[in-house]
């Protein structure tokens, strides 16, 4: 079962999306949707996905994780070499090569689209969405804005009085098919990540679920701030969490 990391293309919006989807379920992704996503959405979000990555911006960098002895989904490029199954973004905070906030690279409709599980798109003809031209995000019909914030605008709060403007490197998404949950693909992401940041010499965050926590901290990943997210509040029974967690820096060859 030999897994192979490789950058993202275009063409792999479609399977990143579904991915998300089914990666993203549980209490608080139910509460935040009205309605599961339906296909009509999906596709739309995978084409706001194709636009993104086609941007190629040099501060944020699109990875899959590829078993290479299992044949392409059906949404999978033709070319994969494999089945994709698992995504993760990363990008790089306050130094040059970042041109845009991260603000701004956590697009709302990229975290509304299909949230989850505590830190996926097939048109009929079986193609890939077309590259579309700039255009307005798509936001979900079923998607509960309102919640939405409730959720993430504590977490970006937390971020910028951690980080500040300090220069770091930042998981802004990590998603694994449930199907392959526990084989390494979710480890192999974040190892890229912390490997770049050590050779910039920088910290790294990131946002964690309950569930993912030890992950993170076996790759040094050290808990800054918790935030907690009150789903009676908004309808729905009990308390969601996710930590802010920090790695330090780590100069390469100490």
């Amino acid at each position: 079962m030999p897994l192979k990391l490789e950058p993202m293309t275009t063409s792999d919006s479609l399977t990143w999306t579904r991915i998300r989807v089914l990666a993203y379920t549980g209490p608080t992704n139910t509460l935040i949707h009205t309605t599961p996503p339906s296909e009509d959405t999906i596709l739309k979000v995978a084409e706001d996905r194709q636009r993104e990555i086609g941007r190629c911006r040099p501060n944020v960098w699109y990875l899959k994780l590829i078993d290479t002895d299992l044949s392409p989904s059906e949404s999978d490029p033709e070319d994969n070499g494999g089945r994709t199954i698992a995504f993760g973004i990363w990008s790089l905070v306050n130094m040059d090569l970042n041109t845009k906030s991260e603000e701004e690279i956590e697009e709302p409709n990229e975290l509304a689209s299909m949230p989850g599980r505590t830190t996926a798109v097939e048109s009929n003809s079986g193609q890939n969405p077309k590259v579309l031209s700039e255009a307005t995000p798509f936001i979900p019909p079923e998607l509960r804005v309102d919640v939405l914030n409730a959720l993430l605008n504590p977490l970006r709060v937390a971020k910028r009085g951690i980080m500040d403007s300090k220069p770091y490197m930042m998981l802004n998404s990590l998603a694994t098919h449930p199907d392959h949950e526990r084989r390494g693909a979710g480890s192999m992401i974040v190892k890229w990540g912390v490997e770049k940041a050590d050779e910039l010499n920088i910290e790294t965050y990131l946002n964690s679920s309950k569930i993912a926590r030890p992950l993170y901290e076996r790759h040094g990943f050290v808990l800054v701030e918790g935030v907690e997210f009150d789903r009676t509040v908004w309808g729905g029974e009990g308390i969601d969490w996710h930590g802010c967690m920090v790695r330090g820096r780590r100069v390469v060859g100490r």
